[in-house]
């Protein structure tokens, strides 16, 4: 049967890594969203607004936009459903699937060191160790973007599923219960359904065979033919929304980046310093290059340096078992090679991420795990004088290495700004972080953040213009960042610049929604109406699913009296987005024109759900409901009002007259 722990073991086991995952990342739960892909996934997607037929339909049928990931989808509708969109329930529940995996994985250990070497000596060591690496699986800094970062649950859900997976094969083959096997297969499936990168779970399944010294023969490939199946329709439909990026690199590049990102994954797992949410490579990708050339090299030579080692072993041996060393390293390749396709996007080569170490680090550990176990039960003297204590000083000191470098990577986290501030200090080269800090100041709208934006956007403006995948007729990121630049112009009153940066994002990608609503907003605020709304036109032409646009349109109908049309143009740019506060708004401000009141109150009162500190839909609903007599209402409104802007002189007169 398959080695379980015992009760009490288990809770043991539960307690200390749940205390630890929550020691350590409990202060995540405080955290915000951050402006990288959280609203892309969570709190601008309809899809996860509830469970319901129409956000099950898209969860299962879209991807995220690259990714095929309905599990995770289904998992933040419970969310939603839960907290709505506060970010503290989505961040607990990384933390709880953290610690899961953290207990699953110490299981999986036990099992696994236990199958590898079945004397009764080592019963004892292999629980000990296994927790302990249980606990470095938890609290390594390697993991903080996967747990910290809310639209990083994707990876968090996956490896669950890939753990318990093998976990019932295991059991199968232990006790022949056809059920392990079938739940073995619907555990894979799960998985697959919340991140397609543990496809490579048959090949796994073999290493694992191999290492519990199972014999080799047809059966063992036979009974994968299920696994392999399901793989392979996974990865073309992962294939179908990677086309674009796939398609943009050659071979060599690829064989290139991986070996550098293999090399990379493994000092970072060792040495976990210097740890950012990117990982950029603005140059040519060449083999002529050391930086590509010496960690190809060095992944050949390890890789050979196992081969020849369990050559030597066997020859001497006379052992037909796998060594040790070569199926933990093998573990390790065979589940990171998936996320090693992911390097190239908007004509920038980005290394790797610290979240695809995630699943993959268990070949690490199991390599780890083995060489401290044989070393525990070593009878050499100066290993037995020492065994007891060393082990212990030594475990406790890089569990609390790893722990503080842990609570401080997290704290990268605790906001947009500290994340991306953080990867602009690591990677200065990191355009996509110059490019996030200035959409982030550009939203606070005060003028030394406008300034402050402006050189961060004018940097990465510089970084994307040198790019050497950025060679085509058009180019999309530049054209991206020349119309933030733009926008950032326009607000700190630099009009003619901010006209030209638009202009030049035209040209840089003719497609451009962004520049040409910049234009629009010009011409409006310059009083040139129909200019405006022939541009606001034009940004509908070129993407006909550009909410902003909508509402840009609709404000202008608003201004010239035109009220029918700017309610049409506001509710289409509601279908698109029905979770922008604005439009609500604006939608609110026009009906009360219209005296249609009743309409106006529910479209603030929306407005304020979506956006509890949005002032000047607050005050507009509490006026709404003084004049139809509900004072008590009224003032709660306005009370609201002075806890977000207490020096409000709208709400302190307003509630003079109240009162």
């Amino acid at each position: 049967m398959l080695a379980r722990p015992t009760r009490t073991q288990a809770l043991i086991t539960v307690g200390i890594l749940f205390s630890l995952a929550f020691l350590i990342f409990g202060r995540s739960i405080e955290y915000p969203f951050v402006r990288f892909d959280d609203g892309l996934l969570i709190y601008d997607n309809p899809a996860i607004r509830g469970i319901n037929f129409h956000t099950l339909r898209a969860a299962f049928s879209t991807y995220d936009p690259e990714l095929y990931i309905p599990l995770t989808l289904l998992s933040y509708q419970i969310d939603f459903l839960i907290g709505g969109i506060k970010p503290a329930i989505y961040h607990l529940q990384n933390i709880l699937w953290h610690a899961a995996n953290g207990v699953l994985l110490t299981w999986l250990l036990y099992a696994l060191f236990l199958m590898r070497d079945q004397s009764q000596i080592i019963n004892r060591k292999s629980q000990i160790v296994s927790l302990f690496l249980g606990a470095i699986f938890i609290s390594h800094p390697l993991n903080v973007e996967a747990v910290a970062w809310a639209s990083a649950r994707k990876d968090l859900l996956s490896t669950f599923c890939a753990f318990a997976s093998i976990l019932s094969y295991l059991q199968w083959r232990s006790s022949n219960a056809k059920r392990f096997f079938y739940g073995s297969l619907v555990l894979f499936t799960l998985g697959l359904l919340s991140k397609v990168t543990i496809l490579t779970l048959p090949v796994l399944l073999l290493i694992v065979d191999v290492w519990s010294k199972r014999r080799i023969d047809k059966a063992m490939f036979l009974e994968k033919i299920p696994f392999s199946a399901l793989s392979g329709v996974f990865a073309v439909i992962a294939i179908i929304g990677k086309a674009g990026q796939i398609g943009s690199v050659t071979p060599m590049e690829t064989i290139l980046v991986a070996s550098k990102a293999t090399i990379f994954t493994l000092q970072k797992f060792f040495v976990p310093v210097g740890l950012s949410v990117v990982y950029p490579f603005n140059e040519v990708i060449s083999i002529s290059d050391p930086r590509f050339l010496i960690p190809l090299l060095g992944l050949l030579g390890l890789i050979g340096l196992l081969c020849f080692l369990f050559f030597a072993q066997r020859k001497e041996t006379h052992c037909q078992c796998v060594s040790t060393p070569i199926l933990a390293l093998g573990f390790f390749l065979i589940a990171l090679s998936p996320s090693l396709l992911n390097f190239a996007k908007g004509g920038t080569v980005y290394i790797t991420s610290d979240r695809y170490a995630y699943f993959a680090q268990v070949g690490v550990l199991l390599g780890l795990g083995m060489g401290v176990i044989h070393f525990l039960r070593r009878d050499v003297p100066t290993v037995r004088l020492y065994r007891k204590r060393l082990p212990v000083i030594a475990g406790a000191v890089i569990l609390l290495i790893l722990a503080t470098l842990s609570i401080r990577q997290t704290k990268t986290w605790a906001s947009s700004e500290a994340l991306f501030a953080h990867a602009a200090n690591v990677s200065p080269n990191a355009h996509i972080a110059h490019t996030n800090l200035g959409n982030v100041l550009t939203e606070r709208k005060a003028e030394g953040n406008l300034a402050e934006a402006i050189i961060h956007y004018e940097e990465a403006l510089q970084i994307a213009q040198s790019l050497p995948y950025n060679m085509g007729p058009t180019d999309p990121v530049t054209s991206k960042i020349l119309s933030n630049l733009g926008s950032a112009l326009r607000q700190s009153g630099n009009v003619s610049e901010a006209v030209r940066r638009y202009e030049e994002a035209i040209e840089k990608n003719p497609q451009n929604p962004y520049a040409f609503l910049g234009l629009g907003i010009i011409a409006a605020t310059e009083g040139r109406m129909g200019e405006a709304e022939t541009r606001y036109q034009k940004t509908l032409e070129v993407a006909p699913k550009f909410s902003p646009a909508y509402l840009n349109l609709g404000a202008l109908f608003s201004a010239t009296g035109r009220y029918e049309e700017a309610l049409a143009s506001f509710d289409e740019g509601i279908v698109i987005d029905p979770f922008a506060p604005q439009a609500h708004f604006n939608r609110g401000v026009v009906l009360q024109k219209l005296n249609r009141l009743a309409e106006a109150r529910n479209a603030y009162e929306y407005a304020v759900e979506l956006a509890p500190s949005f002032v000047a839909a607050r005050i507009n609903l509490g006026i709404l409901e003084a004049n139809r007599g509900k004072r008590e209402e009224a003032i709660q409104q306005f009370l609201e009002v002075l806890r977000y802007d207490p020096e409000n002189t709208k709400a302190r007169d307003a509630l003079r007259q109240l009162q």
